[in-house]
């Protein structure tokens, strides 16, 4: 009985993650913005970088309309942007408001990003800085603010999102300073709402609890073996998406987004056809050698155009980075035992190994349609 309800257990999670996967097509579009600062006495200078898409949701336009054909419709809003920004940021100095002035220049474009620069003159030299904001949280409770604070001492960086919207800043310190945790969480976010990413993780364990031989499935003998395999897999694509994932960040890899996209839908493809018809038979560990190399680059993505200061990048990758692996450790430990005992049932090779690879293999080529050719496969479809 306990192995019938692990195999009907685990063939719930291969039906339900292709469905959930639909609406994440895009899986790493959520939106990012970054508030950098750096504080000199009571005055401190700043700028507001966000991408077009976002900056024309915040003034409630149509985000889809983001790149070249999103640009004029907002700088004609430049005013409102302005205005957006100065209403939805507070800042204070050890509890003191401090006056916001927000630059009348023409708005800053670079690449897909709009700028706003701004000023703050605060009632004297803080000791404790104030940072709080309410900027696109409304509209995108998803969206995340990354913010780097500098002065004359120290470098400090983190990040805001929907349920945290304040932050207070020891300044005037001998040392730059990470919000660890925080970074910590986004990387387990980021995997765990990263559909493509679970199911290319899912595709290449399926096969872990059984043999092949002669085209013929068999289980594995003991969990033992089972769960050498799933070493072997894991370990394999933590190395080879954390040196991409470095090399992206660090700026030495810029591939174009939409490529990269395109490309882990192909990882995913390749990953569910080797269950059906392989192509690397009992090498699952090398797909995710080869393909984790792409899915660095997409952890990347959630990073890529955060400017922070030189000595708090290292440590927010790492941050990052670990909570990529304790986000991927944690699907692990729940699938391990699962797959080991559906897989000893006659009916695993076809109810749960064929048709649940077949299902993720459908779902990725849709969503290659859509990120290789901008067809609206989901939407269409949904």
């Amino acid at each position: 009985m306990a192995r019938a309800g692990a195999q009907r257990l685990t063939f719930a999670v291969v039906a339900a993650l292709p469905l959930l996967s639909g609406g994440g097509a895009a899986a790493h579009g959520v939106g990012s913005s970054q508030l950098r600062l750096r504080v000199d006495g009571a005055r401190a200078e700043g700028a507001w970088e966000v991408q077009v898409r976002d900056a024309r949701l915040a003034l409630g336009l149509d985000p889809a309309a983001a790149g070249d054909p999103g640009w004029p419709e907002l700088e004609a809003r430049a005013a409102l942007l302005r205005g957006y920004l100065a209403a939805r940021v507070a800042l204070t100095a050890d509890g003191a408001a401090c006056a916001i002035a927000v630059a009348e220049a023409p708005l800053a474009r670079s690449a897909d990003q709009v700028g706003v620069r701004f000023t703050a003159t605060c009632p004297g030299q803080p000791r404790r800085f104030g940072l709080a904001c309410d900027l696109i949280f409304d509209r995108d409770p998803r969206h995340r603010v990354y913010y780097a604070v500098e002065d004359a001492r120290g470098e400090h960086a983190g990040l805001l999102r929907a349920d945290r919207r304040a932050v207070a800043i020891d300044v005037r310190q001998s040392r730059a300073s990470t919000d660890f945790v925080e970074f910590v969480r986004e990387g387990i976010a980021h995997i765990w709402t990263g559909a493509d990413h679970l199911l290319f993780l899912l595709a290449l364990l399926l096969p872990a609890p059984l043999l092949r031989a002669r085209a013929v499935w068999s289980p594995r003998p003991g969990l033992a073996a089972t769960a050498r395999e799933v070493v072997k897999v894991v370990t394999a694509f933590t190395l080879a998406h954390s040196l991409t994932l470095a090399l992206a960040f660090f700026g030495v890899l810029l591939p174009n987004p939409r490529w990269v996209e395109a490309a882990i839908a192909v990882s995913v493809f390749a990953a569910a056809w080797n269950n059906l018809r392989p192509f690397l038979p009992g090498r699952a560990w090398a797909l995710a050698l080869a393909f984790g190399l792409v899915h660095g680059l997409g952890f990347a993505g959630a990073l890529r155009n955060l400017a922070l200061p030189i000595r708090a990048r290292g440590l927010a990758l790492v941050a990052f980075n670990v909570g990529v692996e304790l986000g991927q450790l944690a699907i692990v430990a729940v699938l391990l035992p699962l797959l080991y005992a559906a897989g000893r049932r006659r009916l695993y090779p076809r109810a749960v190994l064929g048709v649940g690879s077949l299902a993720i293999a459908w779902v990725a080529a849709l969503w290659f349609l859509e990120r290789a050719f901008d067809l609206p496969v989901f939407t269409a479809t949904g």
